[in-house]
């Protein structure tokens, strides 16, 4: 929705014939500010969570924040939630209520004493050292989860989806019939029958039972029927407050008495099949054709986890008092553990756990266990998101730079093969550059040694310890971007050499095109159009961002983060272009590639300094011999960049 919204309303305006639109979506920053503000509003509306959501998109959703995003996103979220509950309020009593019991399309229940009993304890202190080995076993699932779609999601991108729709459309159903199958299969084969009773809160969750061979007028229900054929948001609800109360005494309704023992709800071999079909088949089913989703999933693996968990700590330790052992408690844990072990958030996931359990005491140990959880599972990979970002070689910037890169600077990283354009290029060496490169911007240059109209800036590199750049001679007048560059074309602004001007072309007028710009391909131009002058120095930026080629990467970094940049334009002390930088040669894999390649070239271990940044990089010569140690050059990386995958 958020993306689609200010795409819709940018066409809609445009057909109504509006010059400029009044939800302002013509540009797009105010694309990127409704794409954050429609992943908060999602996760409100999903969750019940508006809080939550607007971490969500501030933690995972955006590459750019301000304080105005900040309270339009928070405004959005709110108006999400609110009119969720009273559409929710008015389908199930026909008038408009508000209220928790409307807050969110999935909703998982109060996490309470049995009956409304205060006498029982939800968790203690003592709990906390086992919600953090909770929370280390979920970074190590996370990470094995994470790891095991990596390379299904590979084999996906290299050999399913050149193949066309029909052949994606096919795994789709593929993975229905398998999914099907195991679930039929599992039923007959692990399914057991338990009996239920009227104790415990199974009064609310009766109506979720499914009994599938079991002999129902018996009070009997099929467990593994019960998790595998409920929607996936009534199975955490069941495993989150679905306990097995019984007592001597058939008519006792007292569940918090100390002489009720704990029985298991649902079988431990139903739990851990349960357990490997989900999550095989989740991480088999995340990134497929269609829509699966991965929140729910997990929480639903993770809530398994945790009863599993619960069973075997409540077997070791003996524990018969229901009033000093809650397994939704472990439930809720092992969902955190699992979730944050997979997508590595902190704040944000927190935050929604809270609102969606409407229950503030489990702030702390859901914290401490996603911390824990993303701690063990930086230690082999990243999260899921940022794994599918890497495939999909989405140039999406981290919230930090990595350590290492103090040691590089933007000479490092820049493209030295540089396409510019002067402030007057012939029409036909335009065309040429456009065609034959996919740049979004260019720079606009006045190049003393030559008239022509563009061209490319090469560097070169001497036999030395050090690279030696041939002078460019290449004067920065501004930046001018493409899409401006081909509406000047499509609209057949330009003239002949030594005719008057043309007459300026407004901005309603030069972003007449937007958002679909023609491409350069469908622009037809006659032999004499191509031996024309194109007027840029009008329609330019004339005051660019640039840096220095010695700037270190950090800074360059935090230019790009903090002004929300697309191009950075590398400038030496004469004024002169040395190249140019994009958030493509800001992506981790590609400065590790630099730097790698750097030491083994040159030889040497760069010297970094907090205390003085804007200086050369100091080498420090390692000894050369044919007896050198091959661990001399080792790359000294920091640990969260050691990643297999």
């Amino acid at each position: 929705l958020g993306a689609g919204i200010p795409e819709g309303l940018s066409r809609l305006v445009k057909k109504l014939g509006y010059k400029e639109s009044f939800f302002g979506v013509h540009d797009d920053r105010a694309k990127r500010d409704f794409i954050s503000a429609g992943a908060a509003a999602g996760v409100s509306a999903a969750f019940g969570a508006p809080l939550g959501g607007v971490l969500f998109s501030l933690e995972e959703g955006s590459s750019f924040w301000n304080q105005a995003l900040t309270w339009k996103t928070l405004f959005c979220s709110m108006c999400s939630a609110f009119v969720l509950q009273i559409l929710n309020s008015a389908l199930e009593t026909n008038d408009a209520r508000i209220g928790d019991k409307y807050s969110g399309l999935i909703n998982f229940g109060e996490f309470k004493c049995v009956n409304g009993s205060n006498e029982c304890m939800l968790w203690g202190p003592k709990d906390l050292i086992v919600f953090i080995v909770m929370g280390a076993v979920g970074g190590l699932l996370g990470a094995l989860f994470n790891q095991l779609n990596f390379y299904i999601t590979k084999y996906r991108i290299n050999h399913v989806n050149p193949k066309g729709r029909i052949v994606r459309m096919m795994e789709v159903a593929l993975i229905g019939i398998v999914i099907s199958t195991l679930g039929y299969v599992s039923i007959n084969t692990a399914g057991h029958c338990v009996r239920w009773n009227k104790n415990g809160t199974e009064k609310e969750l009766r109506g979720l039972m499914k009994s599938w061979y079991c002999p129902e007028k018996d009070h009997l229900y099929n467990d593994y029927g019960t998790l595998a054929f409920n929607s996936q948001e009534n199975s955490i609800k069941m495993l989150f407050h679905h306990f097995n109360f019984t007592s001597s005494n058939s008519n006792s309704t007292n569940c918090a008495a100390k002489d009720l023992p704990l029985k298991p709800t649902y079988m431990p071999l139903t739990l851990v099949l349960f357990l490997v079909t989900l999550f095989l088949t989740a991480c088999w089913t995340y990134g497929i054709g269609v829509p699966s989703g991965l929140f729910v999933p997990c929480l639903l693996i993770g809530a398994t986890y945790g009863r599993i968990f619960a069973y075997g700590y409540q077997q070791i330790f003996k524990f018969t008092d229901p009033s000093l052992f809650y397994p939704g408690t472990y439930a809720l844990i092992g969902a955190a553990a699992f979730l944050g072990g997979v997508v590595r958030m902190t704040i944000s996931l927190t935050v929604i756990l809270i609102e969606t359990t409407r229950n503030i005491s489990y702030g702390l140990p859901i914290m401490l266990t996603l911390m824990v959880a993303k701690w063990v599972g930086d230690i082999f990979n990243k999260g899921l998101y940022d794994i599918h970002i890497e495939l999909k070689h989405w140039p999406l910037l981290e919230w930090e730079a990595e350590p290492l890169w103090e040691t590089l600077r933007a000479s490092d990283i820049m493209k030295s093969n540089l396409e510019w354009l002067n402030p007057h290029p012939n029409v036909g060496r335009v065309v040429e550059i456009l065609k034959r490169t996919k740049h979004s911007a260019f720079p606009v240059c006045v190049y003393t040694d030559s008239s022509q109209g563009g061209g490319t800036l090469r560097r070169k590199q001497i036999g030395t310890t050090n690279p030696v750049h041939v002078r460019s001679q290449l004067r920065l007048q501004g930046l001018i971007l493409r899409s401006q560059i081909v509406t000047l074309l499509k609209k057949e602004h330009y003239s002949d050499p030594g005719a008057p001007e043309l007459p300026d072309l407004t901005h309603s007028e030069l972003t007449e095109f937007y958002p679909r710009y023609p491409d350069i391909d469908d622009i037809t131009l006659t032999i004499s159009d191509q031996n024309k002058v194109v007027d840029c120095s009008k329609y330019m930026n004339p005051c660019p961002y640039t840096v220095s080629p010695h700037a270190p990467i950090t800074k360059v970094f935090t230019l790009f983060r903090s002004l929300g940049l697309r191009h950075l334009i590398v400038v030496n002390n004469k004024g002169e272009v040395e190249g140019i930088i994009t958030r493509a040669e800001l992506q981790e894999h590609h400065i590790e590639i630099v730097y790698k390649a750097k030491v083994e070239t040159q030889g040497t271990v760069l010297a970094s300094s907090r205390a003085d940044l804007s200086v050369n990089p100091v080498p420090i010569t390692i000894q050369h011999s044919a007896t050198l140690n091959p661990e001399y050059l080792q790359l000294p990386l920091p640990p969260r960049t050691l990643r297999t995958f």
